[in-house]
């Protein structure tokens, strides 16, 4: 392990870098690149360094530009379009299986940040100390859907320590970018909704109530989902499905457990359910998902 903590003034809480680094390398487009409904358990850093391209994301589109860096935190589903020409650094990052709210359910990043120089040079320089890292740049859908995510990711943790504590320094370094911008979300700020949020994170692999969630918060349940409605702008039940969800995508990337296993780990016992449940968020089956992202 590599986890770095630093504790935050501002909220009172001790936040944590805890990331596995699983891709890093520059790409220089020799086609128009494109592709669509991307949905991953990792978070997607790039610089840019020249060319155009178009970011879609559930908040709106974004015309990146050179000199600027851009984050898709994990499970924020996105598009894209590329122009042949366009280069830019990439760095993906998972963050590890947690019990508790993980820093993108803690704070609101921005999408784009100024960057300069030495932020390509720092880009550069771990390229050429880690070639191993390199994505098969041969097409869009090869980008995305490289099927050896999970080789990566256990690569990462057989590395010397030192490897592992540049490689976060790395990352220490371009998130402070974005931390810089961020903005605390209600769950670091109310407690009630901390505790909830820590609490369903702590029990993914049972069945939870609002019921359960009301009387530990000690709410009525009508005041508990306007609460939730207001300050994360679902409902306590479509929170709990999202958060099961996510965290069968990161199994399905990080572990060889069979479906079946993977919906009791996350309080279905009901395989057929998880299944549908699944389709109906994502788009496709748990098999499908990780066929694409370790083939």
């Amino acid at each position: 392990m590599a986890e770095i903590r630093y504790p935050n003034y501002k909220t009172g809480q001790e936040e944590s870098i805890d990331f596995i680094v699983l891709n890093l390398g520059y790409v220089q487009l020799l086609r128009d690149w494109g592709n669509k409904d991307i949905s991953s358990p990792f978070a997607r850093i790039y610089y840019v360094r020249r060319g155009n391209a178009m970011l879609h994301l559930p908040q709106g589109d974004i015309q990146v530009k050179p000199g600027c860096m851009y984050m898709v935190p994990n499970y924020v589903p996105h598009s894209y379009e590329c122009q042949r020409g366009f280069g830019f650094y990439y760095l993906f990052v998972f963050q590890r299986i947690r019990r508790q709210a993980d820093i993108f359910d803690r704070y609101e990043f921005p999408i784009e940040v100024p960057s300069s120089e030495a932020t390509r040079q720092l880009f550069s320089s771990y390229c050429h100390l880690y070639p191993q890292l390199h994505l098969p740049v041969h097409d869009a859908t090869a980008f995305d859907s490289h099927p050896a995510f999970r080789e990566y990711a256990h690569a990462f943790s057989r590395m010397e320590f030192y490897e592992r504590m540049q490689l976060h320094g790395l990352v220490a370094i371009v998130f402070s970018y974005f931390m810089k911008g961020a903005r605390p979300r209600v769950i670091s700020t109310d407690m009630r909704i901390a505790r909830l949020v820590d609490y369903v994170q702590q029990h993914i692999a049972d069945s939870i109530s609002i019921d359960e969630l009301a009387d530990i918060a000690c709410l009525t349940k009508p005041y508990l989902i306007r609460m939730f409605r207001n300050s994360l702008g679902t409902t306590p039940l479509q929170y709990i499905i999202r958060k099961k969800v996510q965290k069968a995508q990161a199994l399905l990337l990080d572990t060889d457990q069979s479906v079946a296993a993977i919906a009791q780990s996350v309080g279905m016992q009901d395989a057929s359910y998880f299944i549908r449940l699944f389709r109906k968020n994502l788009g496709v089956t748990p098999q499908e998902y990780r066929q694409k992202l370790i083939g």
